[in-house]
């Protein structure tokens, strides 16, 4: 996440921040890529005193500054910076959370401004508009939720129009399955970015020639990525993450049509217009091309491969059987 948003300078905010990880992996990639993390502001929430009081020492410990608000406090109901406006959010809230607000309670929220009111079954598009309301005029927003956020009808499917009409959406990344510890399901990495137009900035010794990137966003399937590890997790590797951040900003840059191509099963650059004929759908599936690999299959060559595999395997079993009743015979013991 910190490798795509480029967090070097500004205020970095975290509405769900836990024990602080965001933050230190912010700083670990200020530290990697010769930045000065004194440039860098960090706000944070946290509900659970418990981990805010871990978050608090985690940050301490490793010298780094913080506003995480004078208490722990619900970021929906007691929301600790209200009048933040972040330069980049990085966030891993609750997915899916069930009655995070009443009935008739923050119905008049100012976050939701502009946009329906994030349905009380469901808080995914309260945490997005939450972000959404507190990005400078350039901030840039990643943040991780369940696959479920990608579809799906009534206010949700209202809000994701509208944030996709008004040129929020930038990329929406599928990671692979068993990559958390909490979940083994797969979930779905979203970057939302205030500024998709044509613009030059200057980070650290290098220029960025940004192309006007309004009506467009990228898709990314990382489910065949990774490598797996303690036999049920998947780990995206360095080399994985440099990849895939070097594709996604090759795609953003004004030289893209000689660094970056669609690829098949992994990347697609998609148009407004064909989200709008997929009623809004942001399914990755949907738009990346995937390789049917049966359509290429000779049928009577891979049957005979296989009548031969099992013509083995038959044969083995056969000698198998034979050497048991043979070992019970010599034991006195017919089978």
């Amino acid at each position: 996440m910190a490798e795509l948003i480029e967090p070097y300078n500004g205020i970095i905010y975290d509405p769900a921040c836990g024990s602080g990880g965001m933050f230190v992996q912010s700083i670990k990639f200020i530290e990697n890529h010769q930045g000065n993390k004194k440039e860098i502001s960090i706000y944070g929430q946290e509900s659970s005193p418990t981990t805010y009081k871990l978050a608090k020492m985690n940050l301490a410990i490793r010298g780094i500054s913080a506003n995480l608000g004078l208490k722990h406090a619900d970021t929906f109901h007691d929301d600790q910076h209200k009048d933040l406006k972040a330069d980049y959010i990085m966030a891993n809230p609750p997915f899916n959370q069930k009655d995070w607000r009443g009935e008739n309670e923050l119905k008049d929220d100012p976050r939701w401004k502009g946009y329906d009111v994030p349905p009380k079954s469901n808080a995914n598009y309260g945490w997005i508009l939450n972000m959404v309301s507190k990005l400078s005029d350039n901030g840039v927003a990643g943040f991780i939720l369940a696959n479920g956020a990608l579809s799906g009808g009534g206010e949700e499917y209202k809000i994701r129009k509208a944030l996709i009409k008004n040129n929020l959406i930038e990329a929406i990344i599928i990671i692979p399955r068993n990559t958390f510890y909490t979940t083994d399901i797969s979930v779905t990495l979203w970057i939302i970015n205030k500024n998709k137009k044509e613009r030059t900035i200057q980070i650290n010794d290098r220029q960025k020639n940004y192309r006007n990137r309004e009506k467009e966003v990228l898709f990314m399937d990382l489910r065949r990525w990774g490598s797996e590890y303690e036999k049920q997790f998947v780990e995206l590797t360095a080399t994985d993450i440099e990849k895939i951040a070097e594709n996604y900003h090759n795609w953003q840059q004004t030289d893209w049509e000689t660094t970056y191509k669609d690829i098949p099963e992994f990347c697609k650059s998609v148009h407004f217009d064909q989200l709008k004929e997929n009623k809004y759908s942001l399914v990755p599936s949907k738009y990346i091309d995937f390789i049917d690999v049966d359509s290429n299959i000779d049928f009577d060559t891979e049957m005979k491969r296989i009548q031969k595999d099992f013509k083995v395997l038959l044969e083995e079993e056969k000698e198998s059987q034979e050497q048991l009743i043979n070992a019970f015979k010599t034991l006195g013991y017919e089978l």
